[in-house]
């Protein structure tokens, strides 16, 4: 969810600069909030805790961390080099203003959705002591923050349990805590600088992103069976595994304080290390092959299925290329169907409902961006940040990063 984005390949096929796989990443992301927000991506019809779906578990936790993943890449491919490390904050404060103000506008609306950009404002802002660190140094820093960013998050939650403001609950324990949720932008920061165009590069993404998902998802599996588990329903009020079951679904953005052990759990939305590290890899290895697929479905091809593919292609990538507007405006239609219908859009909804919402954005993605090279609010935020900060050099950084290697 970006302030600026360049260019979409026209839906037809012509090839333009712009990473498509990029955009089919983010459309991957936009598909998974509709299945948690207006799909059957729930524990029961019922709202309660029943049978959890897979769309469930496939979908939440990794969608807002392929959001935040591709929001660092995006700082390198759309940020604008200006005169002065000064002027980059500033145009970096500004984009958080900008979208500190959309996401609250959002709140106001009321709907059922935890409207993630005030968040994003601060992910914004605290990115700005690292956009000019090496690559290097900087994936150290990715790497010692998801491992120390949970246990410290779990520490200060247990050691100041009945802190309560909005401060603390966006870097510490509100829904997307800048303390376990940063990892995800660094990452991209980090990777965006990378030559994302080179085979090899790709390769090495898949293979460090399986590797890491398996190491997280299968570790976490094991440690649990071993004794954890145990350990954990062990030091619940019931001792119940139900309510272990409970804990571990309540998707609240942290791990439970309750016990350490949560901290080695890959439960969904917990910033425990199995969720963390595990949605990392997720997307390092996602982006690797949808870069793949991307080149693949808009390569140089003339014949009839060489056309169609790069056609279906631009338009699978159209909500990607314009995340920030796909997402204020679903959350506006549920509004608005709220407003008219009285649904309430309860945890679980019908698929036709999911349908709807998808096809219907999916259309007014390929349709503005036929006419308009970004979409409605990230042209709107771009112009503001322009009038904001008039003046000096401007110029996209490219993929590979260059002396910040």
């Amino acid at each position: 969810m970006t302030t600026s984005v360049p260019a979409l390949p026209a839906p037809d096929g012509r090839r333009s600069r712009r990473l498509i796989g990029l955009d089919l990443f983010r459309t991957l992301a936009v598909f998974g909030m509709l299945v948690a927000h207006v799909g059957p991506a729930s524990w029961s019809p019922d709202g309660g805790l029943g049978t959890v779906h897979w769309e469930w578990e496939v979908f939440h936790s990794r969608m807002p961390a392929m959001f935040a993943f591709a929001a660092g890449i995006s700082l390198n491919l759309s940020s604008r080099r200006l005169e002065s490390p000064g002027r980059e904050a500033a145009g970096m404060v500004v984009r958080a203003v900008l979208l500190l103000g959309c996401g609250l506008l959002l709140l106001s609306l009321r709907t059922p959705v935890v409207v993630i950009l005030g968040a994003f404002a601060v992910f914004f802002v605290l990115v700005i002591p690292f956009l000019r660190l090496r690559t290097g140094p900087l994936l150290w820093v990715v790497g010692t923050w998801a491992i120390i960013g949970p246990p410290l998050s779990l520490f200060l939650r247990a050691s100041a349990p009945d802190v309560r403001n909005m401060l603390w609950d966006l870097l510490v324990s509100g829904d997307y805590p800048a303390l376990t949720w940063m990892p995800f932008v660094l990452a991209g920061v980090a990777i965006g600088r990378l030559d994302l165009t080179g085979p090899a590069v790709r390769r090495r993404l898949a293979l460090v992103g399986a590797a890491l998902a398996t190491l997280a998802y299968g570790g976490s599996a094991l440690v649990m069976q071993f004794g954890a588990r145990t350990a954990i329903i062990a030091t619940l009020p019931r001792q119940d595994p139900a309510e272990y079951a409970q804990r571990y679904f309540a998707e609240r953005g942290v791990t439970d304080s309750g016990s350490w052990w949560w901290l080695a759990s890959d439960a969904p939305h917990s910033g425990s290390w199995g969720d963390v590290l595990g949605a990392l890899g997720t997307c390092l290895l996602l982006l690797a092959v949808l870069l793949t697929v991307g080149d693949w479905a808009t390569r140089s091809d003339r014949t009839p299925a060489g056309r169609l593919r790069a056609r279906l292609a631009g338009w699978l990538a159209a909500p990607g290329s314009m995340v920030l507007s796909v997402y204020a405006l679903h959350i506006v239609g549920m509004w608005v169907v709220t407003a008219v219908t009285g649904h309430s859009f309860a945890p679980a909804q019908p698929l036709w409902i999911l349908a709807v919402f998808t096809v219907g954005l999916g259309v007014f993605a390929v349709v503005w961006s036929r006419y308009q090279r970004q979409g409605p609010l990230e042209r709107l935020m771009s112009r503001v940040s322009r009038s904001l900060l008039p003046g000096g050099r401007t110029g996209t950084r490219s993929t590979r990063g260059s002396s910040r290697r």
